[in-house]
């Protein structure tokens, strides 16, 4: 469901058990409990990555932040660091997790490149190398809300539910007109999107295909049918002779010898069709 909130700011927040404001536009709810990004993006070299995952519960119960490739995880009420360096000093606690790689730690956690401390009733990570802090209330079960916030503008592209910046993914553009006609299947579409793709970008008939199937799903009055194919740069198929293409056309197209050719409702589908009012000589294809 498309909530009707509309703002503008450097904070994106996820809350509840799927609602989604991000750093523009309107807010929407995503239920589910797979994992998704929050967002992605690349500022002066360094890249940060947040991806989230809810449970049953409809709390988060997993946030990954990797930045500059050192990685925090909250997961279980415990907050885990990426422990390569080895750094001394630090407000590491003496266990280790199952994962070699990260360490357990407490908070007021101060290395070089991220300061993790509690502010107010949240506990909030703030980067050193991105103009970035993370901030988040642990609730038992999980966290009920998780805020991303940038401190000054970017002058980049940025994917993700948060997404703001020329966002130039095309799963991300094509989806973003289908809040309203997908509602709760939004992001199962969403992740089948990133996945129909995957190993065929330079495919135009392997994504073309799936993205008019959704267009066609949602239909005329959806906000995607109009948008689609320029978003995607999907072209057209090409119609013989002065046969016009339509999304929707009748099946079978009157010509001279049979001008009016019996059709119903389901023998309309996407079709080359004559001009209004005119019958064409068929050819056929070659």
């Amino acid at each position: 469901k498309l909530l009707a909130i509309f703002l503008k700011s450097n904070t994106c927040r996820t809350f509840g058990s799927g609602a989604v404001q991000p750093f523009k536009d309107s807010a929407f709810y995503v239920r589910s409990n797979c994992p998704f990004t929050l967002t992605h993006f690349t500022h002066n070299r360094v890249e940060c990555d947040i991806t989230t995952r809810r449970g049953n519960s409809g709390l988060l119960v997993q946030v990954e932040i990797i930045i500059n490739k050192v990685r925090t995880v909250l997961q279980n009420g415990s907050i885990l660091v990426e422990d390569k360096r080895q750094d001394k000093g630090l407000n590491f606690r003496t266990h280790r997790t199952q994962n070699e790689n990260l360490k357990s730690v407490s908070f007021p956690y101060d290395p070089t490149y991220q300061h993790i401390f509690q502010y107010g009733i949240y506990t909030k990570l703030r980067s050193t190398l991105l103009p970035l802090s993370v901030t988040w209330h642990s609730v038992a079960g999980g966290i009920d809300t998780l805020k991303v916030e940038l401190e000054q503008e970017l002058s980049t592209d940025m994917t993700g539910l948060c997404g703001k910046y020329n966002v130039t993914g095309v799963c991300e553009q094509f989806f973003s007109y289908t809040l309203g006609c997908l509602q709760s299947s939004w992001f199962h579409y969403f992740q089948l999107c990133h996945k129909n793709i995957y190993g065929y970008e330079n495919s135009k008939h392997i994504g073309c295909a799936f993205f008019k199937e959704i267009a066609l799903h949602c239909g005329k009055s959806s906000n995607v049918w109009e948008k689609w194919r320029s978003v995607t740069q999907c072209a057209q198929p090409t119609c013989p002779g002065a046969l016009l293409y339509e999304e929707e056309g009748a099946a079978f197209v009157p010509t001279c010898s049979n001008p009016n050719p019996h059709f119903s409702s389901p023998d309309i589908t996407s079709s080359c069709v004559c001009p209004e009012g005119e019958h064409c000589q068929i050819f056929p294809r070659v």
